[in-house]
């Protein structure tokens, strides 16, 4: 495994970072939680031979990024003051 494929450790600092703005550290947090977010927006598809894939909506997890960042933004910021 390669160092920059590292999952981030999530330390009060880089959430303080994060709901200050820095875009570094949100986008630390936001590697941080891929996989989870990847797990919520899988999906199976079958094929015509029934062979099941998995795919990743990526649409779906913009949206779950998406809302992260804002509660980082806006509600976590309650939680550190």
């Amino acid at each position: 495994m390669n160092t920059m494929d590292a999952i981030p450790e999530l330390t009060y600092e880089l959430i303080q970072q994060a709901v200050n703005g820095d875009p570094v550290a949100l986008e630390l947090i936001l590697k941080h939680y891929e996989p989870y977010h990847n797990a919520l927006a899988t999906y199976e598809t079958a094929d015509m031979d029934g062979t099941v894939r998995r795919e990743i909506d990526e649409d779906i997890k913009v949206q779950i990024q998406q809302r992260l960042v804002y509660a980082i933004q806006h509600k976590w910021r309650n939680l550190i003051e």
